[in-house]
């Protein structure tokens, strides 16, 4: 493809899908967006969407908003049975800076489970996380940079669940993709600073940016936001970071590896189950738990596993350009999905809200 396209990766790769299907993309207004595609369909019948990225013409502003809330979402799918990594809310009224009762349930959370993870409510990108907070002050940190991220200052202080991150990909009611994502981590060594040390993870030649641009997977990491994690730890950019320091940052990927034909069945089904729940019909599934029990189907025992979230607007392009493992044709199965082309899952696939 053109280097020079104006179109973000996410609509090359839907442009280059509708080709493929015989299916015109094109710009709906004389100046360029980046935020809108119609695709025509000559048919018989013939037909026409626009689709906003990966958003469908189907999806309602209510399940949108509905998933972007994590903890009404969770407490939603728990209801109707379906296994959720469960948290805790903080607000304005409930900050524990400066709310005795609000401390004492930060507290109770680090001494439950030992390691918990930080987040905006409303946030995407995996900004504003802080994984593996084992300490208060700590956790008064990390709360401050999420309440920041969130469009509501709300925040969740939830387990942190040992495992990997699978992102389950739900078209029409279908898995089209798994993958499991692996975030890059700032690992210390007493002699290189953080600076130097992410200088090293965007050396990776398989990272693309502006002024760097290619279809792959992986995005330059950049340093302002990995300085507002590093200072929940109580480190700049140009310290050293100690030996045995490891800072995660949770806004990025350093692999992709596609698991989509070792996806538990049974997790599948939670997946689809998860996005109907919620009304979105092109979903992003976040499930986190022990390999062994997302892809291996072991019992989950005592090991906690479940979902995080449910994303209205999914990175498909991390199913189709995996750093390992093979492409999946999730924009082909978007634009499908989304002209009802023949053999596409019906819109009364998505399931309810």
């Amino acid at each position: 493809m053109n280097e020079a396209t104006p179109w973000s990766r996410t609509n090359q790769l839907i442009i280059a899908a509708a080709a493929g299907l015989g299916v015109e993309a094109e710009a709906i207004a004389s100046e360029h967006s980046d935020f809108f595609l119609r695709l025509r369909w000559p048919g018989p019948p013939p037909r026409a969407v626009i689709v906003s990225k990966t958003r469908s013409p189907f999806l309602t502003q209510v399940a949108q908003t509905l998933a972007n809330n994590k903890f009404a979402s969770r407490e939603l799918l728990a209801g109707e049975g379906l296994p959720v990594i469960t948290s805790a809310l903080f607000d304005e009224a409930h900050d524990p800076r400066v709310h005795g009762h609000a401390a004492t349930r930060a507290r109770a959370q680090l001494s439950a489970h030992g390691r918990v993870v930080v987040k905006p409510n409303w946030g995407n990108r995996g900004l504003g996380i802080t994984t593996a907070v084992t300490g208060f002050d700590e956790l008064c940190s990390a709360y401050a940079l999420a309440r920041a991220y969130d469009r509501d200052e709300e925040v969740l202080v939830e387990p942190f669940v040992a495992g990997i991150n699978l992102r389950v990909t739900v078209i029409g009611g279908r898995v089209a993709a798994a993958a499991e994502l692996r975030r890059p981590q700032l690992r210390g060594d007493g002699c290189k600073t953080a600076a130097a040390l992410l200088a090293e993870l965007n050396a990776d030649p398989r990272r693309a940016s502006w002024d760097r641009p290619r279809l792959v997977a992986l995005d330059r990491i950049e340093p302002e936001q990995v300085a507002e994690r590093l200072a929940v730890a109580g480190l700049e950019l140009d310290e050293v970071v100690p030996s045995g320091v490891r800072v995660e940052l949770s806004f990025e990927e350093i692999e992709v590896v596609d698991r989509s034909d070792e996806l538990d069945p049974g997790w599948a089904a939670v997946a689809i189950a998860a996005a109907g729940g919620l009304g979105v019909d092109v979903a992003g599934v976040d499930l986190r738990g022990p390999a062994e029990v997302l892809l291996g189907g072991a019992e989950l025992g005592s090991r906690r596993a479940g979902v995080l979230e449910v994303n209205a607007l999914p990175a498909l392009h991390l199913h189709a350009l995996p750093t390992s493992g093979r492409a999946r044709p999730v924009f082909e199965d978007f634009v499908a999905y989304c002209l009802q082309l023949p053999g596409a899952p019906p819109v009364c696939a998505q399931v309810r809200v």
